[in-house]
């Protein structure tokens, strides 16, 4: 019964009409993505302070069926003109990866601050350049690593690794994430390379991520600390028939600040659910974390003892709302922290997965893309 409520609750958006505040921060969609819904529209629903003002599409006639479905009051012919939209203070960029560079840097241009959708470009080159643009145009960069927001991740896993003295040193991390192929069309982006696609694009960025947030957090870093690596092994599992550059799978080992991480990701060619866990291997305990990627369903994390076998098992649910609710709740309260304070360093601190975060991410991917023997994204082939 509490699984179908967290269900409801996430599906349905708020239904009681949630009025918004007179000064409700305005943001424009880029792009009538299947996500927008569960990442953005559920989530501002439940804000006051957010308003889904506008969207704009490749189709016009697509962005008018999705506004009238969601009652966003605005639709624009295309990206550039609701980018010239004044109102317009935030924009949410889900569109393909191979698009994140144009549109994010042409939004920075135009003032606005932006919620990009993971990984942060196709490249660390463009990454570097989003987060230089962003820094001289005085605006937010996020990169939505939405996981990294929820009271699972930030409070429960986060007091966990920094106790040094109950886990002891870190021996290594195992991290997996498979989806099966089967929810997706022949024609999905994940399988196009133009746009960016590949099994360690899509999901190899959340493993990386979450490698990278264990490590800072047990070395007392904070997101932006880049910290060490070094790619050991990198195989590509399977390969598009049509593309040998877009891989289906990947396995990876690499050194994070002398820690060994290794990750494995895969579309996966059954019809079983998808499965996500991380094995923290420490010197006292073993922690296994489940779900992490959308802990709003289901997840647990469990402390092993070493020694005495004695197992111990955690949840936290908090208040049931999703990890993209607590994602744009601190985008928009870093927005408010701007405004009324100037300080881009203070707001990134409430919305902390910062761009220049997203450039190690990136480093590594292509760093894993060129172990492996396949091209980093972006390159012309």
């Amino acid at each position: 019964m509490a699984l179908l409520n967290r269900l409801r609750i996430q599906f349905s958006g708020d239904t009681k009409q949630l009025q918004k505040q007179t000064d409700a921060l305005k943001i424009g969609i880029l792009g009538a993505a299947n996500i927008a819904n569960m990442a953005l529209i559920n989530p501002a629903s439940k804000l006051p302070n957010v308003l889904i003002y506008g969207i704009a599409a490749r189709d016009r006639q697509r962005a008018e069926t999705f506004a009238r479905k969601h009652s966003i009051p605005k639709v624009y012919d295309n990206y550039d003109e609701l980018l010239a939209d004044p109102d317009i203070t935030m924009i949410y960029n889900p569109l393909p990866n191979g698009l994140h560079y144009e549109w994010t840097i042409k939004a920075l241009r135009m003032g606005k601050h932006v919620l990009c959708e993971k990984p942060l470009a196709n490249n660390t080159d463009e990454a570097r350049d989003m987060v230089e643009e962003a820094r001289k145009q005085n605006r937010l960069l996020i990169e939505a690593f939405h996981y990294r927001y929820h009271l699972f991740c930030n409070e429960t896993l986060r007091n966990i690794m920094s106790n040094k003295n109950d886990i002891g040193a870190i021996q290594n991390i195992s991290c997996t994430f498979t989806v099966p192929v089967s929810f997706m069309q022949n024609n999905d982006i994940r399988f196009q390379y133009p746009l960016g696609g590949g099994a360690q694009m899509d999901l190899g960025c959340y493993l990386i991520s979450m490698c990278r947030f264990i490590v800072n957090t047990y070395n007392n870093r904070t997101e932006n600390d880049e910290g060490q690596f070094e790619i050991q092994k990198a195989e590509a599992l399977r390969v598009s028939p049509t593309n040998p550059q877009i891989d289906y799978g990947m396995r990876s080992e690499f050194l994070l600040d002398g820690i060994k991480c290794t990750t494995y990701n895969e579309f996966t060619n059954n019809w079983t659910f998808f499965k996500h866990q991380i094995v923290v291997e420490c010197e006292r305990v073993t922690i296994t974390i489940a779900y992490l990627i959308a802990p709003v369903f289901y997840h647990y994390l469990t402390i092993r003892q070493r020694d005495s076998g004695q197992t111990r098992t955690i949840k936290n649910y908090s208040d049931n709302q999703s990890t993209y609710y607590y994602q744009l709740k601190a985008f928009a309260e870093a927005v408010r922290t701007i405004q009324n304070e100037g300080s881009i360093d203070k707001a990134y601190e409430i919305a902390y997965t910062t761009g220049k975060s997203g450039i190690r991410n990136m480093e590594i991917i292509d760093e894993i893309y060129r172990k492996a023997g396949l091209v980093v994204r972006g390159t012309k082939i």
